[in-house]
């Protein structure tokens, strides 16, 4: 069986961002809150916060916007990996796929049925949560506010304003990286492919590691790749299918210099993966490729 992120090895978008672009036009808004998620997991370390909860964090905005009806229309916009149609083909001759994603259920569904995938474990949403008008005129003035921050004030800032909403946060069901490693766990699989570039997809790798499987790095950051098995570094889909058939056939991975690279981590260069990785996410994936 296959378990796969679905942003990145799939899919160009990066539903929050884009959704938070969408409502506030603001890219300094999204990566610091994006920033939070980061310190909240590694610095913090907030009990039941898992790394990928960028998604619960702004969901209050997006409903004290008043225009949670954007989320809907984002499937719209949908931009493929190049040869994600063939290459999910071509993944599904041989097995069993599942999608297992921290964005919107709504967009993936509509957008993974596109290419073949039907499987979907995706982020059940609420844009309409309780606010009282009060918090919902503070949160609408503190989006420019929190743009405008940086480091410890940004934290304390962004501390503050939680304090009034984590009940309300901590009952959005977001699937962050604990999520997918949980879920792919209930599949029992025997010899689990895991797919995934990010830090969400961490704990995922490490469950398919423990399960006898394989996790590979599709232009993966240094958090995936840091747990992955096998590094892939492409422009397109295709490279995962070749890569995904070797490894079902005993083979050692190696693809065509026409459609990617691909390193067996612990025989490789560690930080000419990251580079070379790197690389090819941001050219493809621009601003959101930094983020984690």
């Amino acid at each position: 069986m296959v378990f796969t992120d679905y942003e990145g090895p799939w899919v160009l978008n990066d539903f929050a961002y884009e959704l938070c672009m969408a409502i506030f036009n603001n890219d300094r808004f999204f990566r610091n809150i994006s920033e939070y998620d980061d310190y909240l997991y590694y610095v913090v370390r907030r009990e039941g916060y898992e790394a990928g909860y960028t998604l619960k964090l702004i969901v209050p905005f997006i409903y004290a916007s008043g225009q949670w009806i954007v989320a809907e229309k984002l499937a719209e916009r949908v931009i493929f990996v190049p040869e994600a149609r063939l290459a999910a083909r071509k993944i599904l001759e041989k097995c069993r796929v599942v999608i297992i994603s921290t964005a919107y259920r709504d967009f993936v569904e509509k957008t993974a049925k596109l290419i073949g995938f039907r499987e979907v474990h995706a982020s059940d949403l609420d844009f309409k949560i309780e606010l009282d008008m009060a918090l919902k005129k503070e949160l609408l003035k503190n989006v420019e506010v929190i743009a405008s921050l940086r480091g410890e004030e940004l934290f304390r800032t962004l501390d503050e304003i939680f304090s009034k909403l984590w009940n309300l946060v901590e009952r959005v069901r977001v699937i962050g990286a604990r999520e997918k490693a949980e879920i792919l766990e209930s599949y029992a699989p025997s010899f689990p492919i895991a797919v995934g570039d990010s830090i969400t997809d961490c704990k995922m790798f490490e469950k398919a590691r423990e399960l006898g499987g394989v996790a590979i790095a599709f232009n993966g950051n240094r958090y995936a790749l840091e747990k992955a098995d096998i590094a892939i570094v492409s422009q397109t889909a295709l490279a995962q299918a070749v890569v995904i058939d070797q490894i079902l056939n005993g083979k050692k991975p190696k693809i065509s210099p026409k459609i990617g690279k691909v390193f067996e981590i612990k025989n490789s260069n560690f930080e000419k993966i990251v580079n070379e990785s790197m690389k090819i996410r941001i050219k493809l994936r621009g601003i959101v490729g930094i983020l984690g």
